[in-house]
C-alpha cells in the first residue's frame, strides 16, 4: 500500500495574499517578497513563497544507488518520460534538472563503477569520495548538473545507471545510507550547481530505501539534529524537499521532511511504484504552490 503524506508545515505556507481594496499604495522594503503584483478589478495578488511551478522549476534528483535499489532505479528508468513530462508540463518548459547518486561501500571493497568510463570521465568536481569512516567509504556522484531544458542529457545519464555504470554497493546489513550527506552537498556546496534565484519552484527529491546514518553510519539523535538543520537550510533557500521511500517510517521523514516548509513525502512505496509516486508528488507540490 502506498502512502502519500502532506507535510503539515505546508498548511502554513500560502501562494497568494489577497487584499481587496479599492485604492492602495503598495511598497516593499529590500527584505520583503513582493516582486510580482497583479492588479485586476481591485484585487491585488502578491507573489510569495512557495512560488508557482509555472514560474519555472529547478529539480534536483538524489538517488540511492545501493544494490537494494536496483529495482527502484529500473522503475524510474522505465518511467522516465512520465517523470520529465511532469516537470516540463508544470514548468511550462522553463526547467532545469540535476541527477546525483549516493552510495557507500566497505572500505576494503570499492564499487566497480569507480573504474568505468562513465564515472572516470566525469569532471573531478562531480565526484566526492569520503574515507573518514573507519569501516565504510561514502560516494557522491553528480551525473548531471543543473542546465537549461536539459531533459535529453538528463535522460542519457539516467539510462546509464545499473547498465554501462555498474550498480552500487550499499549497506545491506543495516539499510543505512548517506543520503543526508549528499543533500548537504546540494544545499550548502552547490554540488548540483546553484539553484536559480527568483520566484520559481526549487525542489530536491530524495529517493531511497534507507535511513540516513551520517558520517558514522549509525542512526541516532545526532542525525536527527543534522537533518533538522538541513530542513532549516532548505527553508532559508526556498527549496522544497520531497522524500520517496520504501520505508514506512524513517529519520528522513520525521526530522527532514516534517521540518521543511512545503515538503511532501511518499512512504511505504514498493520499488516498482516509485516513479508513479514521484510524478504524483511533483504534481501535488505544484498544486499546493498554486494556493
Amino acid at each position: 500500500m502506498n502512502k502519500v503524506k502532506k507535510n503539515s508545515a505546508a498548511n502554513n505556507a500560502f501562494k497568494y495574499t489577497l487584499l481587496c481594496l479599492a485604492l492602495i499604495h503598495f511598497s516593499c522594503s529590500d527584505n520583503e517578497s513582493c516582486e510580482y503584483i497583479h492588479d485586476e478589478e481591485d484585487v491585488i495578488i502578491v507573489d510569495t513563497f512557495p512560488f508557482a511551478c509555472s514560474e519555472g522549476m529547478d529539480v534536483a534528483f538524489l538517488v540511492d544507488y545501493s544494490r537494494s535499489m536496483f529495482a527502484g532505479v529500473e522503475d524510474i528508468q522505465n518511467s522516465l518520460t512520465q517523470i520529465t513530462d511532469a516537470v516540463i508540463d508544470q514548468s511550462g518548459g522553463d526547467y532545469r534538472l540535476s541527477l546525483s547518486l549516493f552510495d557507500l561501500s566497505d572500505n576494503q571493497f570499492q564499487p566497480i563503477y569507480l573504474t568505468e568510463d562513465d564515472y572516470t570521465s566525469l569532471p573531478a568536481d562531480q565526484k566526492i569520495i569520503r574515507t573518514t569512516n573507519p569501516t565504510n567509504d561514502h560516494y557522491f556522484t553528480m551525473m548531471e548538473k543543473f542546465a537549461t531544458s536539459n531533459v535529453a542529457s538528463f535522460s542519457t545519464q539516467l539510462d546509464k545507471l545499473n547498465g554501462t555504470l555498474s550498480g552500487g554497493s550499499g549497506n545491506l546489513a543495516t539499510s543505512i545510507e548517506p543520503g543526508g550527506l549528499l543533500l548537504n552537498e546540494i544545499l550548502n556546496n552547490n554540488f548540483a550547481g546553484s539553484y536559480r534565484t527568483g520566484n520559481l519552484t526549487k525542489l530536491a527529491i530524495l529517493i531511497t530505501d534507507s535511513q540516513a546514518g551520517g558520517e558514522d553510519d549509525i542512526v541516532d539523535a545526532t542525525d536527527d539534529t543534522y537533518l533538522t538543520g538541513l530542513a532549516n537550510t532548505a527553508n532559508n533557500l526556498g527549496i522544497q524537499l520531497i522524500l520517496v521511500t520504501t520505508l514506512e517510517d524513517s529519520n528522513l521523514e520525521i526530522s527532514l521532511i516534517d521540518n521543511n516548509t512545503g515538503g511532501l513525502k511518499g512512504t511505504s512505496i514498493a520499488p516498482e511504484f516509485l516513479s508513479e509516486n514521484i510524478v504524483r508528488l511533483i504534481e501535488n507540490v505544484c498544486a499546493n504552490n498554486e494556493g
